[in-house]
């Protein structure tokens, strides 16, 4: 491999104004998928980026498989053959695609033979060589090498050019992607090797503007936007605001298409996470910036489920009493709500087999112990029941010395505690203040530097 100098070509992955395909105006057309495999076993088809999991493919009432879906733009989906292998699949509106694995691969008929051959054949998966140090220099530049290798495949490849330019945006977003999130998904699912980023390893994205419109054809584009922005807070390169959030990041997007779209799907995943007495104000501040029509669109749709939202959720809404609670610590002593009286109260609600609420703790923590002596407590309510889960919590929190009060909520998914506050997933955290009132009941986690300030505010 040729050594070349990195010139962080990242921080160009989204600033291609007017390079990528064009918006399509026409409705909605149905793509087609026949699989004619030749090997018997399950296999998956889809959407590339989907959390939804996998779900296997079943035949018709013809014995036939087939996949359809409605398209307006070029997109991506999944082929998760019965060998295990993945195969990325581009689909365009009306296509109509034919995979065949047998025992020697999967080979493509119909539409888009040619795009989905090269897409089998250079795959872009961040790999290097073991003896190199994750997300060190040496890292970022084989890496940078090679996206560059396969993009000049790409260009040399002669296909069709709408897309090329979709393919590349792809192919750097991929590598976008490693960057933003593969340290913080190394410390959360393989903490046993030890990252050491250099203080600059961020800085790749500090120019990033989001100007392609064909942006939102890229899978888990938003995820990638959202952890950009959430990125920028902690660097202190954008400002951090419990009210003004959206409206920040909306103005860090250069495209229209793309900065109406993410803000739809920021107040998409706000009622999402529960409910928020803040989506008014969230929601107001961000208007002026939606306004492509497809996103002003949804508009209507998110209004109304929160108004159903804030009917179902009037018992903790903001102003109300906080539910009374009873927990004990790892010594079965108890402690009551009554005993924090007149102090401000941040209750984190989790348990151990949470890996979100593993990789939390450290942040809260933290934040509990940089705010002691303040009128505020930090209290660690874990969920768990049952012998095995409880000698596991106990084994966790027995040894920590920080501020952080560590209780344990008796009947835990089924106490009336966790029932009065409607949590359904954790990790969630509440805060009430000095007068036993809630202030959220649904805030944000404590990695997030808008929580910190939250807080400061309330015990000044």
């Amino acid at each position: 491999m040729n050594k070349i100098c990195c010139v962080f070509l990242i921080l160009t992955v989204l600033a291609f104004a007017g390079t990528g395909c064009q918006d399509k105006t026409e409705s909605s057309t149905k793509a087609r998928v026949e699989f004619k495999n030749t090997i018997e076993g399950n296999f998956f088809f889809i959407p590339e980026g989907s959390t939804a999991g996998y779900t296997k493919m079943e035949p018709d009432s013809l014995g036939n498989y087939a996949y359809e879906v409605d398209l307006n733009v070029p997109s991506y989906f999944r082929y998760v053959g019965v060998n295990k292998k993945f195969y990325l699949v581009y689909l365009t509106p009306g296509a109509r695609v034919e995979i065949q694995e047998g025992a020697d691969g999967v080979v493509f008929a119909g539409d888009h033979v040619a795009e989905n051959t090269f897409l089998s054949e250079n795959v872009y998966l961040g790999s290097v060589p073991e003896d190199v140090p994750l997300y060190s220099a040496e890292w970022v530049r084989l890496n940078t090498e090679e996206v560059n290798r396969l993009i000049g495949n790409l260009e040399t490849s002669g296909l069709d050019q709408d897309f090329i330019r979709l393919q590349k945006l792809k192919y750097r977003c991929d590598f976008y992607l490693q960057r933003l999130n593969g340290p913080a998904n190394t410390a959360m699912f393989a903490p046993q090797l030890k990252i050491e980023l250099a203080d600059n390893f961020y800085d790749f994205m500090k120019e990033v503007n989001f100007s392609d419109s064909s942006l939102v054809q890229i899978p888990k584009w938003f995820n990638m936007m959202l952890g950009t922005f959430e990125q920028m807070e902690k660097k202190g390169w954008i400002e951090v605001s419990p009210e003004r959030y959206m409206e920040i990041y909306a103005q860090k997007i250069g495209d229209e298409k793309v900065r109406s779209m993410f803000l739809v799907e920021l107040l998409n995943l706000t009622l999402q996470k529960g409910y928020s007495d803040d989506f008014p104000v969230y929601l107001e501040g961000v208007r002026q910036y939606i306004t492509h029509p497809e996103a002003l669109a949804a508009l209507p749709a998110l209004e109304s489920r929160y108004q159903e939202s804030k009917e179902t959720h009037k018992t903790i809404a903001r102003g109300q009493m906080a539910p009374e609670f009873k927990a004990v610590d790892v010594k079965g002593k108890e402690y009551t709500s009554a005993d924090f009286k007149g102090k401000v109260q941040v209750l984190d609600f989790w348990f151990t087999g949470c890996i979100p609420c593993r990789a939390e703790m450290p942040y809260m923590e933290k934040l509990a112990d940089d705010m002691k002596g303040e009128n505020i407590v930090f209290i660690s309510m874990s969920v768990d029941t049952g012998d095995e889960l409880m000698a596991l919590w106990r084994k966790m929190v027995k040894d920590k010395k920080g501020a952080e009060l560590q209780l344990n909520v008796p009947g835990g998914f089924k106490s009336d505690l966790v029932k009065k506050y409607l949590i359904h997933g954790v990790p969630r955290i509440v805060i009430v203040d000095e007068e036993g009132k809630i202030v959220d009941a649904n805030a944000k986690r404590p990695s997030d530097p808008k929580l910190r300030m939250q807080l400061e505010q309330l015990v000044k």
